[in-house]
């Protein structure tokens, strides 16, 4: 296939950009190159509603397969890209084969970062990441099962609940002595540790992993205070680090900075044909007045769409409207308890948690006297208006006193 657009990555936000760019009137070819051995699918499922049995393998897909048949995308599965040729307009695959594109987007995403401890990069300890990782977990399910899950971020949190709840024997380790309370403050930190508790998690806080060991069928995890923990399953969902999509842009001289690819409001790299979204971008948004990356699906998704007009509107000769100007934000579940989340990712100097109707509650962030976060519980008016002095940059004592 020569020509047209190509996609490098099969993500939410690589197929939102085919998707944008159909939907805002491209008619040229579009191929998604993706490593994966699957169709772009929903990861969010793996590590909640897939381990609590409340969806199937019929709910993966985010787009059925009649969808790229009636929008004239190719997809072409298990081809990872190894190299890019700006000056030939290339992308060379893992296999050798070439491909010639008009426009590129790169959409690689991010992927799991094993703990630097012995024993983390052993196969058998599941990195959340993919349907493999999703299987895998899915195993472990139920009574009899001694699961251990490293890291108290959202998805650690989010597995070890839905584990736990099913009644899987669940301890989550973390060198956190409350879940979250660097990024969220002590008080959610605390309602998170709650809930965990509630689901029947076993919380091992304020001492890291040193080491994971095998022993037999079984597994050993050393902690740093020299207490042991023994699991026949380990996973770790200790953070995520940039997928080869860094590596490309940077070998083919595409500014690379802060983990990510360097583009502007509407996910244009240095290059006028290559643009980057999702995970792997370094986007700047005009109501933070700097460039950001952020790894949440929504973001991808919106990211996505933004591109594939831009390239639309180029083809037609023209500049593309639409700029990246929604907060950054996305939905956790942990357990049965949602939370909401909106930040510009700065950090904050004060934070003040707000009651609100019922149970819900939101927690207000603020840095230098502007808004700079949000985060509710059952709020979702709360949430909302959050996004929206975010992006106004609103004064942080009117926000919350209102």
């Amino acid at each position: 296939m020569a020509g047209g657009l190509v996609i490098v990555g099969g993500g939410p936000g690589g197929l939102s950009a085919a998707r944008g760019y159909r939907q805002a009137g491209g008619v040229g070819s579009v191929l998604i190159l993706s490593a994966d051995d699957h169709a772009p699918y929903l990861r969010i499922l793996l590590s909640k509603e897939y381990l609590r049995g409340t969806v199937g393998e019929d709910d993966f897909p985010i787009e059925p397969t009649k969808w790229y048949a009636d929008q004239r995308v190719s997809l072409r599965l298990g081809s990872e890209v190894a190299r890019l040729d700006r000056t030939a307009r290339e992308v060379e695959l893992a296999d050798g084969a070439r491909v010639r594109f008009d426009r590129l987007v790169l959409a690689t995403g991010s992927q799991p970062k094993p703990l630097p401890v012995p024993g983390a990069d052993d196969p058998g300890v599941i990195l959340v990441r993919d349907r493999a990782s999703g299987e895998a977990m899915k195993a472990a399910v139920g009574p009899g099962h001694r699961v251990v899950v490293i890291g108290s971020g959202f998805v650690g949190c989010e597995v070890a609940a839905a584990l736990a709840l099913k009644g899987t024997d669940v301890t989550l380790i973390t060198d956190e002595d409350v879940p979250h309370a660097a990024r969220l403050g002590p008080e959610p930190g605390r309602q998170i540790g709650a809930w965990l508790r509630a689901a029947g998690v076993d919380l091992r806080l304020g001492s890291g992993v040193a080491a994971i060991e095998r022993v037999g069928d079984d597994w050993t995890i050393r902690l740093v205070d020299s207490s042991t923990v023994t699991a026949e399953v380990v996973i770790s969902a200790s953070g995520a680090q940039p997928t080869a999509g860094t590596r490309l842009a940077d070998h083919a001289g595409l500014t690379v900075d802060q983990g990510g690819v360097a583009v502007d409001e509407r996910l244009r790299t240095d290059d006028e044909t290559v643009w980057a979204v999702g995970d792997l971008a370094y986007a700047y948004h005009p109501a933070a007045g700097r460039r950001l990356r952020v790894e949440h699906w929504a973001d991808a998704e919106t990211m996505g769409e933004i591109a594939g007009a831009d390239i639309a509107a180029a083809e037609a000769g023209q500049r593309g409207e639409r700029t990246w100007t929604v907060a950054p934000g996305f939905w956790t579940t942990i357990g049965d308890q949602v939370l909401k989340y909106s930040a510009w990712g700065d950090g904050y100097d004060q934070s003040r948690l707000v009651a609100g109707e019922g149970d819900g509650w939101a927690v207000w962030y603020g840095l230098d006297g502007i808004v700079v976060g949000v985060l509710t519980h059952n709020w979702d008016e709360a949430y909302d208006r959050g996004g929206k002095l975010l992006a106004e940059g609103a004064d942080y004592q009117s926000a919350v006193s209102s």
